[in-house]
């Protein structure tokens, strides 16, 4: 009653975070800059907000406005260094080249920054509340059906499965995939995370590390599917066993139900 009790409190509790809107971004103010970008800007765009960039990608100059050439500053042209500079950040300059074809007259690759923008907001913003909501659903099914027993106990027997050589790929995959993913989420919520709550100093101590394990671990993950892959993808392949093995919930729902399974189950 107790464990159905606390997983009623998570379950509200979620679901009231989850149904919270966002506040939208308030219209920014640049009249002060002559349309320039603020510091409100700044601010917001290193708050993760949505930000309407065409104040600046527009701002490229043009040259059909020019002073005349006996005019003051007319010898300067129509666009700024300024607007030279945001033409080519935004892929909008007039660029020739004598050879290599479009690739070429790409002077700022930007490319980069388009995945850091997603990867600071839209990732980390569902890649958190996903982590979170698993995390909860485990809770929740343990509050409610708490540990799944062996029903006759164990026999004090033992069965030799999978060989030496499959365990050591498994465990090889599975150590790896254990050590990125930490490594990732340090690295992906350090900043937001554990500099308000250890400062600077330790989330760089780290970060530095956790680089340096997610670089040099990922050649044992890939190993180690690999090996997975080629000794059990033959066990893997969907079947009629495994609709009914899925329709039956895996034999965790209901007490005493224990659905047949192959080498590997649906699950």
């Amino acid at each position: 009653m107790l464990r159905m009790a606390l997983a009623l409190v998570l379950m509200v509790t979620l679901t009231s975070v989850g149904f919270a809107q966002e506040e939208g971004t308030p219209a920014i103010d640049r009249s002060a800059t002559g349309g320039a970008q603020t510091l409100d800007d700044i601010l917001a765009r290193q708050a993760g907000q949505k930000l309407d960039d065409s104040f600046r990608s527009d701002a490229i100059g043009d040259p059909d406005n020019a002073a005349g050439i006996a005019a003051q500053l007319g010898t300067l042209g129509g666009v700024s260094d300024a607007e030279t500079w945001r033409a080519l950040r935004y892929g909008s300059a007039n660029v020739k080249v004598s050879a290599g074809g479009d690739v070429a007259t790409v002077m700022v690759q930007d490319g980069g920054m388009r995945w850091h923008e997603f990867r600071d907001t839209t990732l980390r913003t569902y890649g958190g509340w996903l982590l979170v909501g698993t995390l909860a659903a485990l809770l929740v099914f343990y509050l409610l059906k708490g540990r799944i027993k062996i029903d006759e106990g164990r026999a004090g027997r033992t069965v030799t499965r999978f060989k030496a050589i499959e365990r050591f790929g498994h465990w090889l995959m599975a150590g790896s995939f254990i050590l990125l993913g930490i490594t990732g989420v340090l690295v992906l919520f350090g900043r937001v995370v554990l500099v308000p709550l250890f400062g600077k100093e330790a989330n760089a101590f780290l970060l530095v590390w956790s680089k340096w394990i997610h670089n040099n671990v990922s050649w044992a993950f890939i190993l180690g599917l690999v090996m997975v892959f080629v000794m059990w993808v033959v066990h893997n392949i969907p079947n009629r066993t495994d609709l009914h093995w899925l329709r039956r919930g895996g034999g965790i729902l209901f007490a005493g139900d224990h659905p047949p399974a192959k080498k590997f189950n649906a699950g």
